[in-house]
C-alpha cells in the first residue's frame, strides 16, 4: 500500500533549484512571524515572481506518491544515466565509472546502478517508468510545454489548440510552431524551457526520495511527552529536521492537545532530531523541549570480492571485501564458519586466511560491515579448502633458447596449478628480477642495464599451499652496442714550408681510431670544432686555403662515428704571393702659371698594395717602361718643360714588381 505524503512547496522549490536552502530557511523564519503562505513570503522578499510560485503548485498534488510522480513526465526521453545526474543522485564521474563497469560485466546499466548501491530496486523501477512516460505522447502532464505555457499565462488555451493542429501538419516542435505563429517570443519560450527543466528536476528528486525500498518507506517514529499545565494551553507542535539542520527551517506538525504523535515516511538514510513546543490561546509558543535524536538506519553494502563463491583454495588466501555506506563504514569483521577471525577498519578491507592447518572441505566465509550508527550489512560465500601437495607447472615461453637479445625484452612464462597459481617469479643468473600474481605472467627486461654476455633465465611458480616449481632454464646472450668513448688519434699533419699561393697543399695527414675515423677538418682556428660542425669532410683534405699571406699556422682534427674529436696537430707555412697589382695615382698638381720652364710640383701622391718604389713625370702621355732610367725613388719636387707656352705633364708610379700605374696629368701656362 502506497504511503501518501504531501510534499511541502518549499522542498519542491529547493529540489528544482528555484532557490537555495539558506533562502528557504530565511523565508520559513519570516513565515513563522507573519503567518503568510510561504509563496507570499518569497514573492514579498523578491526571491521569486508570482508565476514562479504558481507553477510548482501545479505539480505539488502529483508528488504525494511515487506512482503519481512518474506519471507526469514530460519532454524528450532522456537516458537513465542523464536522469540520475539531473537529480543530483550521482555525479558525472560516478556515471562514467558505472558505464565502464557495464562494459566490463555486460550487465544492463540499471543493474550496475543497483549492484553498486547507487539505486534501490524501487528507485530503478520508478526511473525506468518515468523514462518511458517521457517518450509517450499520450501522457497528459502539467509539465508538457504547451500546458505549462497556458498555466503560466504566456499563451491561451485556444492558441495552444491552434498550434497543436498546425503541428500535426508540419511535424515541427510545438515551441517552433508557437513562435512562428507569433503566440510567444523566443525569449519567453526560452524562459519556459528553463522553468520546465526546473520542475522536472523537482519531480525527479521526489521520485528518488520516495523511491526508497518499501520497508524503509514505513519508517515511523512515535513520540510522547508530558502534558503542559498552563491554563491557556491551546495545543502542541512537533518539530523535526534531518541530520544536524536547525529547527528554524522546519515546518512543525500541529497535533492539537494530544501528548503523542506518530511521524511516518521518514528517510532512514538520515538521522533525525525531534522537539515539541506548546502554544497558548494567544498564539504564544514556548521554547523547544529537550531534543531527541534517532540515528540513520541504512545498512552498509558489503560483498566478498575474493575468493569467489565455490572457489577451491589452499595455503594462505587473501579474503578481500568491498564495503560502502551512505555515511561511512567504520569497520569490517571477517568470520569463518561463524567464528570471528579478524577486524579491519580501513580500505582495502582484507584478511589473510591460513588454510594449511584446516581439514579439506567446505567453509563459509562471512563478513559484516558496520557504520557509526551501528547499522550492519552482511554477506557470505562458500569456498572449498583442498589439501594441495601438487606443485605448479611452469615454463619460460619467451625468449627462445640461445636467443640474442638487446634493448628491452619481454620475458613471458606460462604457469598452471591444480588449485591455483599464487605467484610467478622471474630470475636471471639466479637473481630475482620480478614477481607477478596476475596472468599472463611477464616481465619487461631492460638488457641495456646489464653487461653484454651470457645469461640463464628461468621462472619459479608457487601456489597458496607453498608448493613451488622451477622452469627449465633458457640460455640467452645479451649483445647491446657498446658506447664508443675513445677519441681518434691524429698521427701526422704536414704542410710545405713555403707557398706562393693562399691555397696550400696538405702534404701529410694520418690518424687512427679504435673503431674508425669518419671525419677530417683543417682550419686556421685553434678552437676545436664540434662533432656536428658542417666543415667536417669524410676524406682527408688535399689542401687548405688561407685568408692572407705571411707566416701562417693550420690546425687539423679527426673524429669517429660516435662524435669523439681528437686533439689537434698544427703545421706552419710561409706564404709569399706574386705582386700583380699596379699602384694607384692619388694626386698630381702643378701651379696654373709659371715664369720659368722649371715648374714646382705642388702635389704628387700614390699608393700600392705592397709599396710604391718609383715616380716619373713626363711631357709624353705614353706610359714609361718599368726599366726606364728616368724613374726616381722619391716623388719629384719640380719638373722642367722643354719650351714655354701652355704645357701638360703626366705622372706615374711603380712598385717593386714593376707594375706601373695609370697616369694623372696637370697643365701649366709658362710665360
Amino acid at each position: 500500500m502506497a504511503l501518501h505524503i504531501r510534499r511541502q512547496i518549499g522542498q519542491i522549490l529547493m529540489d528544482g533549484g528555484f532557490l537555495k536552502k539558506n533562502i528557504l530557511d530565511r523565508a520559513c523564519e519570516e513565515q513563522q512571524h507573519t503567518h503568510e503562505l510561504l509563496g507570499q513570503v518569497l514573492v514579498r522578499m523578491g526571491v521569486l515572481k508570482e508565476h514562479q510560485i504558481k507553477t510548482p503548485l501545479l505539480i505539488q498534488d502529483h508528488l504525494s506518491t511515487i506512482d503519481d510522480a512518474v506519471k507526469i513526465a514530460a519532454g524528450e526521453r532522456q537516458l537513465l544515466g542523464v536522469l540520475l545526474v539531473q537529480t543530483g543522485k550521482i555525479t558525472n564521474r560516478q556515471l562514467d565509472a558505472a558505464i565502464a563497469e557495464q562494459k566490463r560485466s555486460g550487465d544492463r546499466l540499471g543493474e550496475v546502478f543497483t549492484r553498486l548501491g547507487m539505486l534501490t530496486e524501487r528507485q530503478l523501477e520508478a526511473l525506468l517508468e518515468f523514462q518511458h512516460n517521457q517518450g509517450d505522447p499520450t501522457v497528459v502532464s502539467p509539465l508538457r510545454l504547451g500546458e505549462l505555457l497556458v498555466a503560466t499565462g504566456y499563451i491561451s488555451r485556444e492558441q495552444l489548440n491552434e498550434a497543436l493542429k498546425k503541428q500535426d501538419v508540419s511535424h515541427k516542435k510545438i515551441g517552433e510552431v508557437l513562435v512562428e505563429e507569433g503566440y510567444i517570443s523566443p525569449r519567453n519560450l526560452d524562459r519556459c524551457f528553463r522553468l520546465q527543466k526546473m520542475l522536472v528536476k523537482s519531480v525527479l528528486t521526489t521520485i528518488m526520495s520516495l523511491g526508497i525500498a518499501v520497508p524503509a518507506m514505513a519508517e515511523t517514529v512515535s513520540l510522547q511527552w508530558d502534558p503542559n499545565t498552563d491554563a491557556n494551553l491551546a495545543g502542541y507542535k512537533v518539530y523535526y529536521s534531518p541530520d544536524t539542520s536547525s529547527f528554524t527551517s522546519a515546518i512543525p506538525v500541529d497535533v492539537g492537545l494530544k501528548t503523542s504523535a506518530s511521524l511516518s515516511g521518514l528517510d532512514p538514510s538520515h538521522s533525525y532530531q525531534f522537539a515539541v513546543t506548546a502554544y497558548d490561546t494567544d498564539g504564544t509558543e514556548s521554547s523547544f523541549s529537550n531534543v531527541v535524536t534517532i540515528a540513520e538506519q541504512v545498512q552498509p553494502t558489503v560483498g566478498i570480492t575474493s575468493p569467489l563463491n565455490a572457489a577451491n583454495v589452499s595455503g594462505t588466501v587473501t579474503v578481500s571485501v568491498s564495503a560502502s555506506d551512505n555515511i561511512g563504514v567504520t569497520k569490517v569483521e571477517f568470520y569463518v564458519n561463524g567464528v570471528l577471525k579478524a577486524t579491519d577498519t580501513a580500505t582495502p578491507y582484507t584478511y589473510s586466511w591460513n588454510t594449511s592447518t584446516l581439514a579439506a572441505g567446505a567453509y563459509t566465509l562471512s563478513v559484516k560491515a558496520y557504520d557509526a550508527a551501528g547499522n550492519v550489512g552482511q554477506a557470505s560465500s562458500t569456498v572449498n579448502v583442498v589439501t594441495d601437495t601438487t606443485p605448479p607447472t611452469v615454463a619460460v615461453t619467451s625468449p627462445g633458447n640461445n636467443a640474442i637479445l638487446s634493448g628491452t625484452v619481454t620475458i613471458s612464462s606460462s604457469a598452471s596449478d591444480n588449485v591455483g597459481v599464487a605467484l610467478v617469479e622471474f630470475y636471471s643468473n639466479g637473481v630475482l628480477l620480478s614477481a607477478s600474481n596476475v596472468a599472463p605472467y611477464s616481465y619487461v627486461w631492460d638488457t641495456t642495464k646489464v653487461a653484454n654476455g651470457n645469461y640463464s633465465l628461468y621462472t619459479i611458480a608457487k601456489d597458496n599451499a607453498g608448493n613451488a616449481a622451477q622452469s627449465t632454464p633458457v640460455a640467452v646472450t645479451v649483445n647491446n652496442p657498446v658506447a664508443d668513448t675513445t677519441a681518434p688519434t691524429l698521427l701526422s699533419f704536414t704542410l710545405p714550408s713555403t707557398s706562393s699561393s693562399l691555397t696550400v697543399p696538405v702534404t701529410g695527414l694520418g690518424a687512427s681510431d679504435n673503431v674508425g675515423v669518419t671525419g677530417y677538418l683543417v682550419s686556421e682556428s685553434s678552437t676545436a670544432p664540434l662533432a656536428g660542425d658542417a666543415r667536417w669532410s669524410s676524406s682527408v683534405p688535399t689542401s687548405i686555403t688561407f685568408s692572407s699571406a705571411g707566416t701562417k699556422t693550420a690546425y687539423a682534427w679527426v673524429k669517429d662515428a660516435a662524435g669523439n674529436v681528437s686533439a689537434s696537430r698544427s703545421a706552419t707555412v710561409v706564404i709569399s704571393l706574386a705582386d700583380v697589382t699596379a699602384p694607384t695615382m692619388l694626386s698630381f698638381k702643378l701651379p696654373a702659371t709659371s715664369k720659368t720652364r722649371t715648374v714646382p710640383v705642388t702635389s704628387l701622391n700614390a699608393s700600392d698594395a705592397v709599396a710604391v718604389t718609383g715616380y716619373l713625370i713626363s711631357e709624353s702621355p705614353t706610359p714609361p717602361l718599368a726599366t726606364d732610367a728616368r724613374w726616381s725613388n722619391n716623388a719629384p719636387t719640380s719638373f722642367t718643360f722643354s719650351s714655354s707656352g701652355t704645357k701638360t705633364a703626366y705622372a706615374w708610379a711603380k712598385d717593386a714588381a714593376g707594375n706601373v700605374s695609370t697616369s694623372l696629368k696637370a697643365t701649366v701656362k709658362i710665360r
